[in-house]
């Protein structure tokens, strides 16, 4: 079991990797722009079950990686964005608010959040654009 540990003056406090991923996942769903889990239970966000459907896991994002070292925390988050977000900015939002509130409610520092735009999810308006206007129609204004 992998463990982060916060030494204070009244002793250790270890914190398992698992935790420290479910915080994550709390606080990706306050930011905007991310696709987040369509209703799904607290139990989901936790930890997906083996036995879910592909389509149940292509609505479980993002996905959250933590790797602890005797030294250092490292997180790589795999996220799935709405069209039109500026990713230099939302990214840059994802990675104070995490080092933020991992610091605050944990007390770790950590060293890396490395963000990964894994797919980009557009609208239904943008997927169905070319029945927006139909081929005789366009002939009839034109």
């Amino acid at each position: 079991m992998e463990l982060a540990t916060v030494v204070t003056e009244k002793g250790k406090i270890n914190i398992t990797r698992i935790t420290i991923e479910t915080l994550i996942r709390m606080i990706l769903q306050e930011i905007n722009g991310i696709i987040q889990p369509k209703k799904i239970g607290f139990s989901k966000i936790i930890q997906p079950s083996v036995n879910d459907n592909i389509e149940t896991r292509k609505n479980i994002t993002p996905e959250v990686r933590v790797e602890i070292k005797p030294d250092s925390i490292q997180i790589n988050l795999f996220l799935t964005i709405h069209y039109g977000i500026r990713i230099p900015d939302l990214t840059w939002e994802v990675q104070a608010k995490i080092k933020e509130k991992i610091k605050e409610i944990t007390g770790l520092d950590i060293e890396q959040i490395n963000v990964h735009i894994q797919s980009i999810r557009f609208s239904k308006k943008y997927h169905h654009r070319r029945k927006l206007v139909a081929p005789g129609s366009f002939l009839k204004i034109f």
